[in-house]
């Protein structure tokens, strides 16, 4: 009976195999003859008449992105401004090349005039003397005093908001270790 049994199973596979055989080889071979009938570009097919727009389709060159942020395109405007006008004037002094922060305030140097000056290392280890209203900085920081264990730069920044605003950065003689 399991003979019997198996037999038929085999010869029901053999029968499907040849359906699925006979099935590929037709379209196959009706494939290519589906495909010449189609129209060669998009450009040449015809829609139906409500399936096409009554308008042209939308341009967007030249118009506003009415997604994007306007403080955040004022805010990326001025910075390229400024960025380009600190591109076109040259460096006075190397101070000038590198942030305020990165400075390292190595001595402070008080005078008897009352005039005082300040020793600050660049990251590359070069030292350069600072007196009150000298520029330094990227962004045209100003010494705006020199105290006895801190040097007072005032920078002139742009906010989030696009709105320009003081930075005062305090460089001190001794860090304290945290």
């Amino acid at each position: 009976m399991s003979s019997k049994n198996s037999k038929a199973k085999r010869s029901e596979r053999d029968a499907m195999k040849a359906h699925i055989l006979i099935l590929m080889v037709f379209f196959f071979l009706c494939a290519p003859a589906s495909a010449a009938d189609a129209p060669a570009s998009a450009d040449e097919q015809e829609f139906p008449a409500w399936i096409t727009s009554q308008y042209p389709p939308y341009d967007a060159k030249g118009k506003i992105d009415p997604f994007v942020s306007f403080i955040k395109v004022r805010e990326y405007e001025l910075m390229e401004a400024a960025r380009k006008a600190k591109v076109e004037k040259k460096a006075a002094t190397p101070l000038e090349t590198v942030d305020v922060r990165s400075l390292k305030l190595i001595g402070i140097i008080n005078k008897m005039e009352g005039s005082s000056l300040a020793m600050v290392e660049l990251p590359d280890g070069k030292g350069y003397l600072i007196r009150p209203g000298m520029t330094i900085g990227l962004y045209d920081g100003v010494v705006t005093s020199i105290g006895n264990e801190m040097l007072v730069v005032e920078e002139d920044v742009i906010d989030v908001f696009g709105e320009a605003k003081k930075r005062i950065i305090n460089l001190r003689l001794r860090q304290e270790k945290e």
